[in-house]
Protein backbone atom coordinates (compact mmCIF):
# COMPACT_ATOMS: atom_id res chain seq x y z
CA UNK A 1 0.00 0.00 0.00
CA UNK A 2 0.96 3.30 -1.12
CA UNK A 3 1.89 6.00 2.23
CA UNK A 4 -1.07 8.07 1.21
CA UNK A 5 -3.65 5.42 0.21
CA UNK A 6 -4.68 5.40 3.33
CA UNK A 7 -5.29 9.46 3.76
CA UNK A 8 -9.21 10.61 3.20
CA UNK A 9 -8.13 14.05 1.70
CA UNK A 10 -11.37 14.98 1.74
CA UNK A 11 -11.65 15.12 5.23
CA UNK A 12 -8.10 16.34 5.75
CA UNK A 13 -8.89 19.51 3.60
CA UNK A 14 -12.04 20.19 4.82
CA UNK A 15 -10.98 20.04 8.50
CA UNK A 16 -8.01 22.65 7.82
CA UNK A 17 -10.06 25.20 5.57
CA UNK A 18 -12.87 25.33 8.41
CA UNK A 19 -10.31 25.38 10.84
CA UNK A 20 -8.79 28.30 9.24
CA UNK A 21 -12.28 29.84 8.99
CA UNK A 22 -12.86 29.50 12.54
CA UNK A 23 -9.56 30.57 13.75
CA UNK A 24 -10.07 33.68 11.29
CA UNK A 25 -13.70 34.48 12.30
CA UNK A 26 -12.21 33.86 16.02
CA UNK A 27 -9.47 36.30 15.48
CA UNK A 28 -12.09 38.81 13.86
CA UNK A 29 -14.65 38.59 16.65
CA UNK A 30 -12.04 39.19 19.22
CA UNK A 31 -10.50 42.73 17.46
CA UNK A 32 -13.83 43.77 17.32
CA UNK A 33 -14.55 43.23 20.90
CA UNK A 34 -11.08 45.03 21.33
CA UNK A 35 -11.83 47.95 19.62
CA UNK A 36 -15.24 48.48 21.07
CA UNK A 37 -13.62 48.06 24.76
CA UNK A 38 -9.53 50.03 23.98
CA UNK A 39 -11.16 52.46 21.30
CA UNK A 40 -11.87 55.57 23.74
CA UNK A 41 -8.29 54.48 24.86
CA UNK A 42 -6.64 54.61 21.95
CA UNK A 43 -6.71 58.22 21.57
CA UNK A 44 -4.89 58.52 24.73
CA UNK A 45 -1.98 56.10 23.72
CA UNK A 46 -1.64 57.99 20.44
CA UNK A 47 -0.93 60.71 21.93
CA UNK A 48 1.83 59.16 23.21
CA UNK A 49 3.73 58.55 19.98
CA UNK A 50 5.68 62.24 19.52
CA UNK A 51 7.21 61.69 23.11
CA UNK A 52 10.07 59.59 22.52
CA UNK A 53 11.53 56.25 20.73
CA UNK A 54 10.64 54.01 23.47
CA UNK A 55 7.57 55.60 24.03
CA UNK A 56 6.68 55.18 20.31
CA UNK A 57 7.75 51.74 20.87
CA UNK A 58 5.36 51.50 23.73
CA UNK A 59 2.56 52.75 22.56
CA UNK A 60 2.71 50.46 18.97
CA UNK A 61 2.89 47.71 20.93
CA UNK A 62 -0.06 48.19 22.86
CA UNK A 63 -2.48 49.71 20.78
CA UNK A 64 -1.33 46.30 18.82
CA UNK A 65 -1.81 44.43 21.75
CA UNK A 66 -5.30 45.79 22.17
CA UNK A 67 -6.42 45.52 18.46
CA UNK A 68 -4.76 41.69 17.60
CA UNK A 69 -3.13 42.99 14.60
CA UNK A 70 -0.22 44.91 13.52
CA UNK A 71 -1.76 45.66 9.81
CA UNK A 72 -4.37 47.31 11.47
CA UNK A 73 -2.00 49.79 13.31
CA UNK A 74 0.35 50.12 10.25
CA UNK A 75 -3.27 50.65 8.52
CA UNK A 76 -3.71 53.30 11.36
CA UNK A 77 -0.76 55.07 10.70
CA UNK A 78 -1.09 54.88 7.38
CA UNK A 79 -4.15 57.38 7.59
CA UNK A 80 -2.39 59.25 10.62
CA UNK A 81 0.32 60.19 7.84
CA UNK A 82 -1.67 61.26 4.95
CA UNK A 83 -3.86 63.01 7.02
CA UNK A 84 -0.90 65.22 8.50
CA UNK A 85 -1.44 63.77 12.14
CA UNK A 86 1.85 62.59 12.39
CA UNK A 87 5.46 63.09 10.64
CA UNK A 88 7.33 59.48 8.85
CA UNK A 89 9.61 59.65 11.54
CA UNK A 90 7.58 59.37 14.56
CA UNK A 91 5.53 56.53 13.14
CA UNK A 92 8.79 54.21 12.37
CA UNK A 93 9.42 53.44 16.03
CA UNK A 94 5.10 52.38 16.08
CA UNK A 95 5.60 50.28 13.47
CA UNK A 96 8.18 48.59 15.04
CA UNK A 97 6.29 48.30 18.44
CA UNK A 98 3.47 47.18 16.47
CA UNK A 99 5.43 44.02 15.51
CA UNK A 100 6.26 43.43 19.37
CA UNK A 101 2.52 43.40 20.18
CA UNK A 102 1.62 41.07 17.14
CA UNK A 103 3.19 38.43 18.85
CA UNK A 104 1.05 38.33 22.40
CA UNK A 105 -1.39 36.56 20.00
CA UNK A 106 1.43 33.65 19.20
CA UNK A 107 1.79 32.88 22.62
CA UNK A 108 -1.84 33.39 23.38
CA UNK A 109 -2.76 30.74 20.80
CA UNK A 110 0.72 28.47 21.64
CA UNK A 111 -1.30 27.65 25.25
CA UNK A 112 -3.35 24.03 25.19
CA UNK A 113 -6.24 25.14 26.40
CA UNK A 114 -8.92 22.47 24.31
CA UNK A 115 -10.33 21.66 27.68
CA UNK A 116 -12.01 25.06 28.70
CA UNK A 117 -12.39 26.00 25.14
CA UNK A 118 -16.18 24.74 25.14
CA UNK A 119 -16.66 27.00 28.72
CA UNK A 120 -15.29 30.03 26.81
CA UNK A 121 -17.22 29.28 23.94
CA UNK A 122 -20.69 29.15 26.07
CA UNK A 123 -19.17 31.93 28.71
CA UNK A 124 -19.02 34.08 25.36
CA UNK A 125 -22.22 33.38 23.79
CA UNK A 126 -24.12 34.03 26.97
CA UNK A 127 -22.33 37.73 27.52
CA UNK A 128 -22.68 38.69 23.88
CA UNK A 129 -26.65 37.70 23.31
CA UNK A 130 -27.91 38.58 26.90
CA UNK A 131 -25.44 40.79 28.71
CA UNK A 132 -27.49 44.09 29.51
CA UNK A 133 -24.40 46.19 29.69
CA UNK A 134 -22.54 47.23 26.48
CA UNK A 135 -19.13 45.98 28.00
CA UNK A 136 -20.26 42.97 29.23
CA UNK A 137 -21.21 42.29 25.20
CA UNK A 138 -18.27 43.20 23.98
CA UNK A 139 -16.35 41.25 26.42
CA UNK A 140 -18.36 38.50 25.71
CA UNK A 141 -17.61 39.12 21.79
CA UNK A 142 -14.08 38.65 22.91
CA UNK A 143 -14.32 35.64 24.83
CA UNK A 144 -16.27 34.27 21.92
CA UNK A 145 -13.87 34.81 19.44
CA UNK A 146 -11.03 33.51 21.50
CA UNK A 147 -13.15 30.60 21.80
CA UNK A 148 -13.58 30.03 17.68
CA UNK A 149 -9.90 30.86 17.73
CA UNK A 150 -8.94 27.95 19.79
CA UNK A 151 -11.65 25.77 18.36
CA UNK A 152 -10.18 26.62 14.84
CA UNK A 153 -6.93 25.54 15.67
CA UNK A 154 -8.29 22.27 17.06
CA UNK A 155 -9.59 21.63 13.80
CA UNK A 156 -6.54 21.95 12.20
CA UNK A 157 -4.50 20.15 14.63
CA UNK A 158 -6.85 17.01 14.01
CA UNK A 159 -6.95 17.81 10.36
CA UNK A 160 -2.98 17.19 10.14
CA UNK A 161 -2.67 14.30 12.85
CA UNK A 162 -3.14 11.80 9.51
CA UNK A 163 -0.29 12.90 8.29
CA UNK A 164 2.05 11.87 10.68
CA UNK A 165 3.14 8.74 9.34
CA UNK A 166 2.16 10.23 5.53
CA UNK A 167 6.15 10.44 4.36
CA UNK A 168 6.03 12.35 1.25
CA UNK A 169 4.38 15.06 3.84
CA UNK A 170 7.02 15.08 6.18
CA UNK A 171 9.85 14.97 3.48
CA UNK A 172 8.77 18.32 2.44
CA UNK A 173 8.47 20.26 6.01
CA UNK A 174 11.83 18.45 6.29
CA UNK A 175 12.79 20.36 2.88
CA UNK A 176 11.41 23.44 4.47
CA UNK A 177 14.41 23.87 6.36
CA UNK A 178 15.57 25.40 3.33
CA UNK A 179 14.47 28.73 4.71
CA UNK A 180 14.22 30.60 0.64
CA UNK A 181 11.61 28.33 0.78
CA UNK A 182 10.00 28.45 3.90
CA UNK A 183 10.07 32.51 3.51
CA UNK A 184 8.52 32.21 0.25
CA UNK A 185 5.75 29.94 1.27
CA UNK A 186 5.06 31.84 4.65
CA UNK A 187 4.98 35.32 2.50
CA UNK A 188 2.78 34.08 0.08
CA UNK A 189 0.09 32.59 2.58
CA UNK A 190 -0.13 35.55 4.64
CA UNK A 191 -0.46 37.48 1.78
CA UNK A 192 -3.03 35.79 0.81
CA UNK A 193 -4.83 35.64 4.00
CA UNK A 194 -4.16 39.00 5.48
CA UNK A 195 -2.72 37.77 8.68
CA UNK A 196 0.28 36.63 10.41
CA UNK A 197 -1.62 35.07 12.84
CA UNK A 198 -2.71 32.49 10.17
CA UNK A 199 0.37 31.29 9.30
CA UNK A 200 1.15 31.25 13.28
CA UNK A 201 -1.98 29.18 13.96
CA UNK A 202 -0.73 26.66 11.10
CA UNK A 203 2.77 26.09 12.14
CA UNK A 204 1.39 26.20 15.49
CA UNK A 205 -0.73 23.16 14.67
CA UNK A 206 1.52 21.23 12.66
CA UNK A 207 3.88 21.53 15.96
CA UNK A 208 1.19 20.64 18.36
CA UNK A 209 1.44 16.83 15.75
CA UNK A 210 5.64 17.00 15.60
CA UNK A 211 4.89 17.31 12.04
CA UNK A 212 7.42 20.36 11.54
CA UNK A 213 10.34 20.97 13.08
CA UNK A 214 11.68 24.49 14.41
CA UNK A 215 13.54 25.36 11.54
CA UNK A 216 11.29 25.19 9.38
CA UNK A 217 8.44 27.16 11.62
CA UNK A 218 11.06 30.28 11.85
CA UNK A 219 11.42 29.92 8.49
CA UNK A 220 7.35 30.09 7.88
CA UNK A 221 7.11 33.04 10.75
CA UNK A 222 10.14 35.05 9.09
CA UNK A 223 8.17 34.68 6.05
CA UNK A 224 4.98 36.19 7.43
CA UNK A 225 6.71 39.20 9.07
CA UNK A 226 7.39 39.88 5.10
CA UNK A 227 3.96 38.97 4.33
CA UNK A 228 1.84 40.94 6.69
CA UNK A 229 3.59 44.21 4.70
CA UNK A 230 0.80 43.83 2.13
CA UNK A 231 -1.97 44.95 3.34
CA UNK A 232 -0.65 48.03 4.15
CA UNK A 233 0.71 48.96 1.19
CA UNK A 234 -2.55 48.04 -0.44
CA UNK A 235 -3.90 50.60 2.23
CA UNK A 236 -1.46 53.40 1.43
CA UNK A 237 -2.79 52.95 -2.94
CA UNK A 238 -4.26 56.28 -3.59
CA UNK A 239 -3.23 58.00 -0.59
CA UNK A 240 -0.19 60.97 -0.57
CA UNK A 241 3.66 59.75 -0.77
CA UNK A 242 3.47 60.05 2.84
CA UNK A 243 1.69 57.39 3.27
CA UNK A 244 3.07 55.57 0.88
CA UNK A 245 6.17 56.21 2.86
CA UNK A 246 4.37 54.05 6.26
CA UNK A 247 3.62 51.01 4.53
CA UNK A 248 7.51 51.11 2.94
CA UNK A 249 9.18 51.52 6.12
CA UNK A 250 7.14 48.72 7.98
CA UNK A 251 8.48 46.31 4.66
CA UNK A 252 12.27 47.62 4.98
CA UNK A 253 12.08 46.81 9.16
CA UNK A 254 10.41 43.60 8.23
CA UNK A 255 12.64 42.80 5.50
CA UNK A 256 16.17 43.86 7.24
CA UNK A 257 14.98 41.92 10.52
CA UNK A 258 14.27 38.80 8.24
CA UNK A 259 17.43 39.09 5.87
CA UNK A 260 19.52 39.00 9.06
CA UNK A 261 17.79 35.82 10.74
CA UNK A 262 17.54 34.07 7.19
CA UNK A 263 21.17 33.23 7.64
CA UNK A 264 21.23 32.02 11.16
CA UNK A 265 17.91 30.25 11.46
CA UNK A 266 19.95 26.71 13.26
CA UNK A 267 21.55 28.83 15.55
CA UNK A 268 18.64 30.69 15.96
CA UNK A 269 16.42 27.67 16.86
CA UNK A 270 18.96 26.52 19.32
CA UNK A 271 19.11 29.87 21.30
CA UNK A 272 14.62 29.78 21.17
CA UNK A 273 15.04 25.66 22.34
CA UNK A 274 17.40 27.24 25.49
CA UNK A 275 14.96 30.00 26.51
CA UNK A 276 11.60 27.41 26.26
CA UNK A 277 10.15 24.83 28.48
CA UNK A 278 10.97 21.57 27.19
CA UNK A 279 9.67 18.32 28.01
CA UNK A 280 12.75 15.52 27.94
CA UNK A 281 10.75 12.71 29.37
CA UNK A 282 8.80 12.48 25.96
CA UNK A 283 11.09 11.04 23.34
CA UNK A 284 10.57 11.56 18.97
CA UNK A 285 7.19 12.89 17.59
CA UNK A 286 5.22 13.15 21.36
CA UNK A 287 8.12 15.46 22.63
CA UNK A 288 8.59 17.64 19.41
CA UNK A 289 4.53 18.08 19.81
CA UNK A 290 4.93 19.34 23.52
CA UNK A 291 7.42 21.64 22.99
CA UNK A 292 7.29 23.37 19.24
CA UNK A 293 3.82 25.44 19.37
CA UNK A 294 5.36 27.22 22.64
CA UNK A 295 9.04 27.31 20.92
CA UNK A 296 7.26 28.89 17.37
CA UNK A 297 5.52 31.39 19.55
CA UNK A 298 8.59 32.17 21.93
CA UNK A 299 10.76 32.38 18.11
CA UNK A 300 8.42 34.91 17.18
CA UNK A 301 8.53 37.52 20.19
CA UNK A 302 12.56 37.03 19.73
CA UNK A 303 12.40 37.88 16.54
CA UNK A 304 10.05 41.34 16.71
CA UNK A 305 11.96 42.05 20.04
CA UNK A 306 15.86 41.94 18.46
CA UNK A 307 14.75 43.49 15.17
CA UNK A 308 13.12 46.50 16.84
CA UNK A 309 16.21 46.70 19.40
CA UNK A 310 18.52 46.94 16.73
CA UNK A 311 16.67 49.12 14.39
CA UNK A 312 15.22 51.50 16.21
CA UNK A 313 18.79 53.02 16.12
CA UNK A 314 18.65 53.03 12.29
CA UNK A 315 15.25 54.87 12.12
CA UNK A 316 16.14 57.98 10.74
CA UNK A 317 18.12 56.28 7.37
CA UNK A 318 15.61 53.89 7.21
CA UNK A 319 13.04 56.48 6.81
CA UNK A 320 14.81 58.27 4.82
CA UNK A 321 15.63 55.49 2.25
CA UNK A 322 11.90 55.15 2.85
CA UNK A 323 11.57 58.83 1.10
CA UNK A 324 14.19 58.16 -1.52
CA UNK A 325 11.75 54.74 -2.24
CA UNK A 326 8.70 56.92 -2.94
CA UNK A 327 9.26 60.47 -2.79
CA UNK A 328 6.73 63.07 -1.01
CA UNK A 329 4.58 65.67 -3.05
CA UNK A 330 4.83 69.02 -2.76
CA UNK A 331 2.60 70.92 -0.19
CA UNK A 332 0.07 72.97 -0.47
CA UNK A 333 -1.81 71.00 -3.73
CA UNK A 334 -4.85 69.76 -1.48
CA UNK A 335 -8.10 70.26 -2.71
CA UNK A 336 -9.81 72.40 -0.33
CA UNK A 337 -13.32 70.30 -1.28
CA UNK A 338 -11.43 66.66 -0.20
CA UNK A 339 -11.57 65.02 3.78
CA UNK A 340 -8.11 65.36 4.65
CA UNK A 341 -8.71 63.85 8.09
CA UNK A 342 -11.46 61.13 7.42
CA UNK A 343 -10.53 57.60 6.98
CA UNK A 344 -12.85 54.51 6.25
CA UNK A 345 -9.27 52.31 8.34
CA UNK A 346 -11.79 53.74 11.27
CA UNK A 347 -15.28 53.35 10.63
CA UNK A 348 -15.64 50.20 12.77
CA UNK A 349 -13.52 51.99 15.40
CA UNK A 350 -15.77 54.98 16.27
CA UNK A 351 -13.88 56.54 19.43
CA UNK A 352 -11.51 57.20 16.55
CA UNK A 353 -13.74 58.35 13.66
CA UNK A 354 -15.18 60.38 15.98
CA UNK A 355 -12.07 62.24 16.47
CA UNK A 356 -11.10 62.33 12.69
CA UNK A 357 -14.75 64.07 12.13
CA UNK A 358 -13.86 66.49 14.91
CA UNK A 359 -10.59 67.53 12.87
CA UNK A 360 -12.48 67.26 9.46
CA UNK A 361 -14.99 69.74 11.03
CA UNK A 362 -12.43 71.84 12.53
CA UNK A 363 -11.10 72.30 9.11
CA UNK A 364 -14.40 72.91 7.47
CA UNK A 365 -15.11 75.69 9.83
CA UNK A 366 -11.85 77.45 8.77
CA UNK A 367 -12.75 77.42 5.61
CA UNK A 368 -16.31 78.84 6.51
CA UNK A 369 -14.64 81.68 8.57
CA UNK A 370 -12.38 82.31 5.92
CA UNK A 371 -16.05 82.61 3.66
CA UNK A 372 -17.65 85.15 6.09
CA UNK A 373 -14.75 87.18 6.00
CA UNK A 374 -14.24 87.41 2.48
CA UNK A 375 -18.11 87.64 2.03
CA UNK A 376 -18.54 90.55 4.55
CA UNK A 377 -15.66 92.25 2.45
CA UNK A 378 -17.14 92.10 -1.04
CA UNK A 379 -20.25 93.11 0.03
CA UNK A 380 -18.88 96.64 1.35
CA UNK A 381 -16.48 97.41 -1.85
CA UNK A 382 -16.21 94.00 -3.99
CA UNK A 383 -16.55 93.76 -7.90
CA UNK A 384 -18.53 91.27 -9.98
CA UNK A 385 -15.02 89.20 -10.58
CA UNK A 386 -14.68 88.67 -6.32
CA UNK A 387 -17.95 87.00 -6.57
CA UNK A 388 -17.44 85.02 -8.85
CA UNK A 389 -14.32 84.23 -7.29
CA UNK A 390 -15.64 83.29 -3.96
CA UNK A 391 -18.46 80.53 -6.52
CA UNK A 392 -15.10 78.40 -5.90
CA UNK A 393 -14.63 78.22 -2.88
CA UNK A 394 -18.13 78.19 -1.89
CA UNK A 395 -18.85 74.94 -4.06
CA UNK A 396 -15.47 73.15 -2.20
CA UNK A 397 -16.66 73.92 1.82
CA UNK A 398 -19.85 72.30 0.15
CA UNK A 399 -17.74 69.45 -1.24
CA UNK A 400 -16.43 68.98 2.20
CA UNK A 401 -19.63 69.26 4.29
CA UNK A 402 -21.38 66.32 1.99
CA UNK A 403 -18.14 64.31 2.74
CA UNK A 404 -18.58 64.76 6.69
CA UNK A 405 -22.20 64.19 7.06
CA UNK A 406 -21.85 61.13 4.64
CA UNK A 407 -18.85 59.31 6.75
CA UNK A 408 -20.33 60.35 10.00
CA UNK A 409 -23.76 58.24 8.41
CA UNK A 410 -21.40 55.49 7.63
CA UNK A 411 -20.14 55.65 11.44
CA UNK A 412 -23.29 55.56 12.59
CA UNK A 413 -23.59 52.28 10.52
CA UNK A 414 -21.26 50.32 12.65
CA UNK A 415 -22.14 52.12 15.71
CA UNK A 416 -24.15 50.52 18.38
CA UNK A 417 -23.08 52.92 21.59
CA UNK A 418 -25.97 55.15 22.74
CA UNK A 419 -23.43 57.94 23.97
CA UNK A 420 -21.38 57.58 20.53
CA UNK A 421 -24.88 57.55 18.85
CA UNK A 422 -25.35 60.76 20.38
CA UNK A 423 -22.39 62.27 19.77
CA UNK A 424 -22.62 61.39 16.16
CA UNK A 425 -26.14 63.63 15.85
CA UNK A 426 -24.00 66.16 17.28
CA UNK A 427 -21.30 65.98 14.67
CA UNK A 428 -24.00 66.33 12.06
CA UNK A 429 -25.66 69.46 13.80
CA UNK A 430 -22.32 70.94 14.15
CA UNK A 431 -21.70 70.52 10.38
CA UNK A 432 -25.38 71.29 9.34
CA UNK A 433 -24.62 74.64 11.83
CA UNK A 434 -21.54 75.31 9.43
CA UNK A 435 -23.21 74.83 6.10
CA UNK A 436 -25.84 77.41 7.89
CA UNK A 437 -23.37 79.76 8.62
CA UNK A 438 -22.21 79.75 4.81
CA UNK A 439 -25.61 80.14 3.18
CA UNK A 440 -25.50 83.43 5.24
CA UNK A 441 -22.14 84.44 3.51
CA UNK A 442 -22.27 82.92 0.31
CA UNK A 443 -26.28 83.85 -0.36
CA UNK A 444 -27.33 86.60 2.29
CA UNK A 445 -24.21 88.60 2.39
CA UNK A 446 -23.40 88.28 -1.45
CA UNK A 447 -27.28 89.03 -2.23
CA UNK A 448 -25.88 92.30 -0.77
CA UNK A 449 -23.09 92.98 -3.06
CA UNK A 450 -25.49 92.09 -5.80
CA UNK A 451 -27.90 95.07 -4.75
CA UNK A 452 -24.71 97.22 -4.07
CA UNK A 453 -23.50 96.74 -7.72
CA UNK A 454 -27.50 97.18 -9.67
CA UNK A 455 -27.91 100.37 -7.40
CA UNK A 456 -23.69 101.97 -7.83
CA UNK A 457 -24.50 102.75 -4.50
CA UNK A 458 -21.05 103.22 -2.05
CA UNK A 459 -22.04 101.89 1.40
CA UNK A 460 -18.08 101.63 2.04
CA UNK A 461 -18.27 105.23 3.37
CA UNK A 462 -20.70 103.57 6.63
CA UNK A 463 -17.64 101.44 7.28
CA UNK A 464 -17.30 103.11 10.69
CA UNK A 465 -15.30 101.79 13.78
CA UNK A 466 -18.22 100.72 15.76
CA UNK A 467 -19.45 98.72 12.49
CA UNK A 468 -15.52 97.15 11.99
CA UNK A 469 -15.20 96.34 15.66
CA UNK A 470 -18.49 94.82 15.36
CA UNK A 471 -17.64 92.33 12.28
CA UNK A 472 -14.61 91.61 14.10
CA UNK A 473 -15.89 90.39 17.02
CA UNK A 474 -18.48 88.66 15.56
CA UNK A 475 -15.32 86.54 13.25
CA UNK A 476 -13.17 85.86 16.15
CA UNK A 477 -16.78 84.78 17.73
CA UNK A 478 -16.86 82.16 15.47
CA UNK A 479 -13.15 81.50 15.08
CA UNK A 480 -13.73 80.45 18.93
CA UNK A 481 -16.45 78.35 18.35
CA UNK A 482 -14.95 76.38 15.62
CA UNK A 483 -11.95 75.97 17.76
CA UNK A 484 -14.05 74.02 20.62
CA UNK A 485 -15.23 71.58 17.58
CA UNK A 486 -11.38 70.08 18.01
CA UNK A 487 -10.96 71.01 21.26
CA UNK A 488 -14.31 70.78 23.33
CA UNK A 489 -14.16 72.60 26.76
CA UNK A 490 -17.02 74.01 28.81
CA UNK A 491 -15.34 77.02 30.50
CA UNK A 492 -14.81 78.36 26.26
CA UNK A 493 -18.43 77.35 25.30
CA UNK A 494 -20.12 79.34 28.19
CA UNK A 495 -17.58 82.03 27.26
CA UNK A 496 -18.96 81.73 24.18
CA UNK A 497 -22.95 82.23 24.68
CA UNK A 498 -22.02 84.72 27.07
CA UNK A 499 -20.55 86.87 24.98
CA UNK A 500 -24.52 87.18 23.38
CA UNK A 501 -25.46 90.49 25.26
CA UNK A 502 -21.45 92.04 24.50
CA UNK A 503 -22.29 91.67 21.01
CA UNK A 504 -26.22 92.59 20.76
CA UNK A 505 -25.04 95.90 22.08
CA UNK A 506 -21.62 96.11 20.20
CA UNK A 507 -24.64 95.70 17.13
CA UNK A 508 -26.53 98.49 18.48
CA UNK A 509 -23.84 100.72 18.51
CA UNK A 510 -23.15 100.07 15.27
CA UNK A 511 -26.49 101.02 13.87
CA UNK A 512 -26.49 104.21 15.87
CA UNK A 513 -23.43 105.05 14.23
CA UNK A 514 -24.45 104.20 10.78
CA UNK A 515 -27.50 106.62 11.35
CA UNK A 516 -25.56 109.22 12.61
CA UNK A 517 -23.46 109.19 9.62
CA UNK A 518 -25.84 108.59 7.27
CA UNK A 519 -28.72 111.09 8.63
CA UNK A 520 -30.90 109.29 5.93
CA UNK A 521 -33.24 111.78 4.20
CA UNK A 522 -33.16 110.90 0.98
CA UNK A 523 -34.12 107.44 -1.59
CA UNK A 524 -30.83 106.64 -2.07
CA UNK A 525 -29.53 107.36 1.73
CA UNK A 526 -32.57 104.70 3.16
CA UNK A 527 -31.50 102.35 0.48
CA UNK A 528 -27.85 102.65 1.48
CA UNK A 529 -28.61 102.54 5.43
CA UNK A 530 -31.04 99.41 4.51
CA UNK A 531 -27.82 97.68 2.91
CA UNK A 532 -25.62 98.83 6.37
CA UNK A 533 -28.21 97.45 8.94
CA UNK A 534 -28.41 94.08 6.88
CA UNK A 535 -25.37 93.20 7.18
CA UNK A 536 -25.13 94.15 10.87
CA UNK A 537 -28.57 91.62 10.98
CA UNK A 538 -26.85 89.02 8.49
CA UNK A 539 -23.24 89.30 11.23
CA UNK A 540 -26.09 89.07 14.06
CA UNK A 541 -27.15 85.58 12.66
CA UNK A 542 -23.63 84.05 12.36
CA UNK A 543 -23.19 85.11 16.06
CA UNK A 544 -26.45 83.45 17.04
CA UNK A 545 -25.29 80.44 15.47
CA UNK A 546 -22.08 80.34 16.23
CA UNK A 547 -23.14 79.91 19.03
CA UNK A 548 -25.19 77.49 18.25
CA UNK A 549 -22.00 75.35 16.93
CA UNK A 550 -20.19 75.57 20.61
CA UNK A 551 -23.38 74.22 22.22
CA UNK A 552 -23.21 71.44 20.21
CA UNK A 553 -20.08 70.30 21.04
CA UNK A 554 -20.47 69.90 24.74
CA UNK A 555 -21.53 66.07 24.29
CA UNK A 556 -18.16 65.29 22.77
CA UNK A 557 -16.19 65.52 25.85
CA UNK A 558 -14.68 62.85 27.44
CA UNK A 559 -17.66 62.36 29.87
CA UNK A 560 -21.63 61.18 28.89
CA UNK A 561 -23.70 63.46 27.14
CA UNK A 562 -26.59 63.98 30.30
CA UNK A 563 -23.31 64.63 32.71
CA UNK A 564 -22.64 67.51 30.60
CA UNK A 565 -25.87 68.79 30.75
CA UNK A 566 -26.27 68.43 34.38
CA UNK A 567 -22.89 70.57 34.92
CA UNK A 568 -23.76 73.05 32.31
CA UNK A 569 -24.17 76.66 34.14
CA UNK A 570 -27.37 78.42 34.12
CA UNK A 571 -25.32 81.08 30.99
CA UNK A 572 -25.21 77.75 29.17
CA UNK A 573 -28.39 76.55 29.44
CA UNK A 574 -29.88 79.91 28.19
CA UNK A 575 -31.30 80.16 24.34
CA UNK A 576 -29.22 81.51 21.67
Amino acid sequence: MQPGASLNLLEIIGLLVGGLALFLYGLECMTAGLKAIAGARLQSLLGTLTASRLRGVLAGAGITALLNSSTITTVLLVGFVSAGLMTLTQSIPVIMGANIGSTLTAQIIAFNISAITPFLLALGFLLHGFGRQELLRQLGGVLLGLGLLFLGIEFMGNATRPLRNYEPFIATMQDMRNPLLGILIGAAFTAIVQSSAATLAIVIALGSQGLIPLESGIALILGANVGTCGTALLAAIGKNAEATQVGVVHLLFNMLGVLFFAFIIPQFADVVRMVSPSAPELTGVARLAAETPRQAANAHTIFSVFSTGVLIWFAGPIGWLAQRIAPATRKGLHDPGLPRYLDDTLLDMPALGIARVQLELTNLGRQVRGLVERSAEIAMRGTPEDVVAIAGQDQAAESLSTAIIGYIGKLSDANDSGDQSRQMVDLTRIAATLDAIREVATTSMLALSQRRLSQGADIDQLRNADAAAFASSVIAHLDSAVNTVAHPDIDAVESIVAAKSTLETMAATARQGIMADLRPRSTEDVANFRMANDMIEHLNEVARLSRALAKATTSLRDVRVDDAEASMSPTLKEST
